[in-house]
């Protein structure tokens, strides 16, 4: 049975190369890429559905998100593997870790941007935190 890949994707260059890097790690795995539009960076509150601003700034971050998967659709296309694509709303972390829990993954293979220092403390390590609570085992590219 093919290897069950995850792989976060946001269109940065440690992104496009952690998938490059999964599907040359596993070339008979089945591919799957989630993007998470992170809420925290917004200025609502997710669940104020009434609100036209809200669902305006709301749908914006889904259409960029689906951008993002777009590009993975042809990274992958290149490399002549399918892939499945998933978007999700929240924190990126969370949702990645909850991802890799409940879809049945047998590995996750991410980028980092390589923070340090004071940008770090600050701002956190999504790749950290993936790492430190994900059910399967996780490859950081960097």
């Amino acid at each position: 049975m093919a290897a069950r890949i995850l792989v976060p994707f946001d269109d940065s260059e440690p992104a496009r190369e952690a998938l490059a890097y999964a599907i040359e790690l596993f070339p008979d795995g089945e591919f799957v890429t989630v993007t998470v539009v992170d809420t925290s960076a917004l200025s609502f509150i997710p669940n104020a559905a009434d609100d036209p601003e809200t669902t305006d700034q709301l749908q914006g971050r889904l259409g960029e998100a689906a951008e993002k998967l777009e590009a993975a659709e042809r990274i992958a296309a290149d490399h002549g593997v399918d892939l499945e694509t998933q978007s999700r709303v929240g924190a990126p972390a969370q949702e990645i870790v909850d991802c890799a829990e409940n879809g049945n993954f047998d590995h996750v293979v991410m980028g980092s941007r390589g923070r340090s220092g004071v940008s770090r403390i600050l701002l956190g390590s999504v790749a950290e935190v993936v790492v430190r609570h994900s059910p399967v085992p996780v490859t950081v590219v960097r």
